[in-house]
């Protein structure tokens, strides 16, 4: 996974900081660095996206929750005056 994460990084970034353009051309201090770097990266990550996840299910049941009280103030609304138009 480091590998492909760090192969798929621009040459003129990895120029910049002054890394080989291909990640089997690490020293081992290097490589050491990456793989965590990116272990942490992918830790947040996956926090990140549990967190999205239960933020989309919880609006997902506000929306569910809004269309039912929409659609009885439109009952009672067509219950008072007639057809909604």
């Amino acid at each position: 996974m480091s590998e492909e994460i760090y192969n798929s990084i621009a040459y003129y970034m990895k120029e910049d900081v002054g890394l080989p353009y291909r990640y089997d051309e690490l020293t081992i201090e290097q490589r050491v660095f990456i793989d965590a770097f990116v272990e942490g990266f992918g830790d947040d990550a996956d926090e990140q996206i549990a967190n999205l996840e239960s933020t989309l299910s919880e609006l997902e049941r506000e929306l569910a929750e809004t269309e039912l009280e929409c659609h009885k103030l439109q009952v009672e609304l067509e219950n008072r005056e007639g057809p909604f138009v």
